[in-house]
C-alpha cells in the first residue's frame, strides 16, 4: 500500500512540476503593454485636437497574434480611418497594414477590441516588438489622423526607458527663473540604435525659437547642439510633440547617451540659451 501510495505521490509530484513549468513559461511568450496614449501630438506633423485616446495591447509570440483594445474620446467628427500604420519611428509616417475601420463604431468618443496575425508579411514580428508600428484615427477635419498612438513594448531586455524627466530653468547652466516646466519620455532600443522621446511643456515665457538634444555634458555644464528637431516643433507656450533620433555613435554615442551625458533644452528669445533643460537619465 506504501508502494502505491509512494508511486501517486511521485506521478502527483512531477505534474506539479511541469504545472509549474508551463505557467513559468507562459508570461515569456506574451509581451504586453496597457495604457499607451493616443493623441494629435503625436501625428506628423502634430496635430491641435482636444480628442485623446490609450490602448492596450498584447502579443503572444507563439501563436503571432497582436490582440488590442482601443479607447477614444472627443473627435472633432466621426471616424473615417482607422488603422495601423508602419514600419515608421516616431516623428515619421508610414502607410496602412492593418485596416479595422469597419468594425470600429462611428463615434466620436468609443472603444474597439480585435486582434491580428503579425504575418511577417503585413506586421513583421522584430519591427513590431522595436515599436515601429502605431495606431491612427482619421477624422473629416484630419484626413492624414488626428490621434496616433506608437506601438511600444517597454520590458524588454534591449529597450531602456525613463518617465517623466524634469525640464526645469533650474537645470539650465547658469539657473534660469522661470514658470516654465515640462516632462520628457525616452526610450532607447539597443538592437535598433533608436531613441524615442515625447516631450510636454507649458507656461513658456515666450514662443520656441529652438529646441535640441544637446550634449555631451553632465549636470552643471553646457554642451553643443547634437540633435536639431525645432522643425516640426509646435511654436506654442505649452504644447507636446513626438520624435525619434538614430544614436549614430558619431553626434549622440550610446555610452555616453546611456551614462547621462545628452540634454534637452527648449530656447526662445527671452532665454537664447534655453528656458528649461531636461538631463536624459536612464
Amino acid at each position: 500500500m506504501m508502494k502505491v501510495l509512494s508511486k501517486f505521490g511521485l506521478v502527483w509530484l512531477l505534474v506539479a512540476l511541469f504545472a509549474a513549468c508551463d505557467d513559468h513559461d507562459t508570461p515569456q511568450d506574451v509581451v504586453r503593454q496597457n495604457g499607451l496614449p493616443l493623441s494629435g501630438s503625436q501625428e506628423t506633423p502634430a496635430k491641435e485636437t482636444q480628442a485623446t485616446g490609450w490602448a492596450d495591447v498584447s502579443y503572444n509570440k507563439t501563436t503571432h497574434l497582436l490582440t488590442f483594445t482601443l479607447n477614444w474620446a472627443n473627435l472633432t467628427g466621426i471616424p473615417t480611418g482607422a488603422h495601423i500604420h508602419g514600419t515608421a519611428a516616431r516623428g515619421t509616417n508610414a502607410g496602412v497594414k492593418f485596416d479595422f475601420f469597419s468594425a470600429i463604431p462611428k463615434t466620436t468618443t468609443g472603444m474597439y477590441s480585435t486582434s491580428v496575425v503579425v504575418d511577417g508579411t503585413a506586421i513583421n514580428e522584430s519591427d513590431l516588438l522595436n515599436g515601429l508600428y502605431y495606431f491612427n484615427i482619421h477624422t473629416p477635419t484630419n484626413p492624414g489622423g488626428e490621434i496616433r498612438g506608437q506601438i511600444e513594448f517597454y520590458d524588454q531586455p534591449h529597450i531602456v526607458v525613463a518617465k517623466g524627466l524634469l525640464l526645469q530653468g533650474s537645470q539650465q547652466v547658469p539657473p534660469v527663473v522661470s514658470a516654465g516646466t515640462g516632462t520628457v519620455d525616452v526610450m532607447y532600443n539597443k538592437s535598433t540604435k533608436l531613441l524615442s522621446y515625447f516631450i510636454k511643456w507649458k507656461d513658456l515665457e515666450a514662443t520656441p525659437t529652438g529646441s535640441h538634444i544637446h550634449g555631451t555634458a553632465a549636470p552643471g555644464a553646457n554642451a553643443p547642439i547634437q540633435h536639431d528637431f525645432f522643425t516640426n516643433f509646435p511654436k506654442t507656450l505649452s504644447g507636446e510633440f513626438s520624435n525619434s533620433v538614430i544614436v549614430d555613435g558619431v553626434k549622440i554615442k550610446e555610452t555616453e547617451l546611456l551614462n547621462g551625458l545628452y540634454y534637452f533644452n527648449i530656447h526662445n528669445v527671452l532665454h537664447p540659451a534655453g528656458e528649461i533643460r531636461a538631463q536624459i537619465v536612464f
